[in-house]
């Protein structure tokens, strides 16, 4: 965090020392000694806070993706189920297309299910 959005008396960690924050650009170590000037651009760390850590992206191999295909290609052939059979063959045969053209896009090869 930005040292701006330390409130006025609350003990934050900048540099390796622990400060206590008096004013709006200066903070003080926590016996009470020379105050300091702190930029505004300072990144600080409040003290007790853990830092945060961005999430990670699951990595995506081959048997994930293969998966998560399966599991896209099971869904919309139970919703084209409902439809009558003259209007759900060619919805069928452009699905196997997409299928195979999208598996071999994503190097998985002609036959993507595991």
């Amino acid at each position: 965090m930005k040292f701006p959005q330390v409130p006025v008396g609350e003990r934050f960690d900048y540099q390796g020392e622990t400060l206590v924050k008096i004013g709006p650009m200066t903070a003080c170590n926590e016996c009470g000694g020379n105050p300091r000037l702190i930029p505004r651009s300072a990144v600080v760390t409040p003290v007790g806070a853990t830092p945060e850590v961005p999430p990670v992206a699951p990595i995506l191999t081959p048997a994930l993706v293969r998966e998560a295909l399966a599991a896209f290609d099971e869904r919309l052939r139970s919703a084209i189920g409902a439809l009558d059979q003259a209007d759900r063959g060619p919805i069928e045969a452009a699905l196997e297309a997409s299928r195979r053209d999208l598996a071999e896009r994503l190097g998985l090869g002609a036959d993507p299910n595991p």
